[in-house]
């Protein structure tokens, strides 16, 4: 199964506590929880903690109310980069590495009536190798022995129409991939951290217009483009432009951009070991800049000739707006933070997850899930989950000696209707203390006329059940088809102990669960050493060749939950 789209494997269960044993050794509980310090601005009032942002003479307004779900800045037009961070410092230690924080923000309104609009919005990072007993009371001071970084979304010049003059240097030029309007949008990284992560990042982007335009053809007087579309250009959609940063080790990081809903962040990784190791990170956050950086630094070097003359940001000119600011550990140790009920409409599909072939993935559609929209051109797709470890830098092992079971995973799940085949399953292996993996791919298959099916493995043709030679979960009783057909379905798999598995399923959350009975993994593969967090993949089989006539098929998530603990 996972050979026909590639997957590495993945998906399977995540953490709940029942042994008062294991309870006490995992209870999420008792860890450090960086999620804590996250933000999706969408509470009916200004309360944005643990957050803050300086400097407050700067600042004319913060508002989330004003924009709902948004975070609303003006500037007071004096000229200072704004920056916004958690309320204290984050030590290295202070919660188990690897974590990540990710940002979204939105571009500021493009068309003003001057001559340029020249803007930069981005994330920063202020790192720090000092002791922190040398640490300063003020937050708004750098620590001795500190090295920042900041990547911005950097907009020159103004839309070409009529009067707006913008940079006239800059239209039709290999800086604006030959755009005929008068500016340019640049993903930009300064600083003293990484010198790999400075200057232009050379992320295209594409616009629409005459290239260029005749004399007569509509726009040809103004020579203007009507749009742009992707990279640091991208606007007027439900998302615009998102920052990542991986902190994975006390002397490595990752930066990374994307953009819109589409699936993808363009990496670069951080070695700062130069430095020494990390003591804190001083400063995370998104950056607006205000100051006369743009005019007198960046300018020259942007390599136009003539060298533009760059007007300051407009001060008091623009609103700024920052969408969510999410922290959440992707080690091992916090698998359990991959847990989503995907309620916030907007946030990226892959902020936590590979997605892989033909499927558009979105939260913003059917609010409450992750709608998952397949073209048809192909017949399946897959969604793996984002942790460190040692398989890949973004695949992992669960090791059961180190995270002791009891430990499962639950989610639920609205699938397309009855009348052609497909199934969906989480494909996981399961690791013997020999080294060796034995595939488990527990879920559902539809077969037109006769109903759904619990399946243990892909099936070999679209009316033949999927089956395990190994791994087989037996029902006393068949799971109804009123718990197979119900809207959401819940499905659970767990890891009961070393030589023990078992599912269930449900419909109604207040329903019992229909358990199988626990599979003894003895006779199999004897002790289970590890396991990997399940891939979900699902795949339509009606035959029907390329297209998406009558299908656009859709699969809603409406929830992903990773735990300690057995459920009974």
């Amino acid at each position: 199964m996972r050979c026909r789209i590639g997957l590495a494997s993945v998906l399977a269960t995540i953490v709940l506590a029942s042994v008062a044993g294991a309870q006490e050794a995992n209870s999420g509980d008792q860890r450090p929880d960086i999620r804590k310090l996250s933000q999706d601005f969408n509470l009916p009032h200004d309360d944005i903690s643990p957050w803050t942002f300086y400097p407050k003479s700067n600042i004319k307004s913060l508002s989330t109310t004003e924009h709902r779900g948004l975070l609303t800045i003006r500037d007071a037009g004096h000229g200072q980069d704004i920056k916004g961070v958690p309320g204290d410092p984050i030590r290295i230690g202070q919660y188990p590495l690897p974590w990540e924080f990710q940002m979204g923000m939105l571009q500021p309104e493009s068309k003003a009536a001057d001559a340029q609009t020249n803007y930069a919005i981005g994330i920063n990072i202020a790192v720090t190798f000092s002791d922190p007993a040398n640490w300063p009371q003020d937050r708004t001071q750098l620590p001795p022995d500190t090295h920042t970084l900041q990547l911005y979304v950097v907009r020159i010049g103004n839309y070409g129409e009529l009067y707006r003059t913008g940079i006239p240097q800059l239209r039709f030029g290999d800086l604006n991939y030959g755009d005929p309007s008068p500016e340019v949008y640049l993903l930009w990284g300064r600083g003293d951290l990484a010198p790999n992560v400075v200057g232009d990042w050379k992320i295209p982007y594409i616009w629409f217009g005459y290239q260029p335009p005749e004399p007569g053809q509509f726009g040809a007087a103004f020579g203007w483009s009507w749009s742009k579309f992707g990279g640091p250009a991208q606007q007027w959609g439900l998302e615009d432009i998102r920052f990542r940063i991986r902190v994975l080790t006390p002397t490595k990081l990752e930066i990374g951009f994307g953009y819109g809903y589409e699936r993808g962040w363009r990496m670069r990784t951080i070695d700062v070991s130069r430095f020494g190791k990390m003591t804190g990170i001083w400063e995370i956050g998104p950056t607006i800049s205000l100051d006369r950086w743009m005019a007198d630094d960046l300018a020259p070097k942007l390599k136009v000739n003539p060298t533009p003359v760059l007007d300051p940001p407009n001060p008091g000119d623009h609103t700024y707006y920052i969408d969510y600011a999410h922290f959440f550990g992707e080690g091992p140790e916090n698998f359990d933070h991959l847990s989503e009920d995907f309620n916030v409409p907007g946030v990226p599909a892959d902020s936590k997850f590979f997605i892989e072939d033909d499927v558009m993935a979105e939260t913003w559609s059917h609010p409450g899930y992750l709608t998952m929209t397949s073209s048809g051109k192909a017949d399946g797709y897959a969604i793996c989950p984002m942790v460190a470890g040692e398989m890949t830098a973004g695949l992992a092992f669960i090791e059961l000696d180190k995270f002791k079971p009891p430990i499962e995973y639950e989610m639920a799940f609205i699938v397309p209707d009855d009348s052609y085949p497909w199934y969906f399953i989480n494909t996981m292996d399961l690791t013997d203390t020999k080294g060796r993996l034995h595939s488990w791919e527990p879920g559902i298959q539809n077969i037109p006329g006769k109903g759904r099916i619990f399946i243990d493995g892909p099936p070999k043709g679209p009316f033949e059940p999927g089956t395990n030679q190994e791994i087989s979960m037996v029902f006393d009783q068949p799971v109804p088809q009123s718990v197979l057909t119900h809207k959401p379905l819940r499905l659970l798999i767990q890891v009961m102990d070393t030589t023990h598995v078992r599912v269930g399923m449900k419909g109604a959350e207040n329903d019992p669960w229909y358990f199988s009975r626990p599979f003894d993994t003895t006779n199999v593969l004897g002790k289970i050493a590890k396991f990997n967090l399940p891939c979900i993949v699902s795949y339509i089989q009606d035959g029907s060749g390329v297209g998406n006539y009558p299908h656009y098929q859709q699969l809603l998530i409406d929830y992903l939950h990773y735990r300690y603990g057995l459920t009974k």
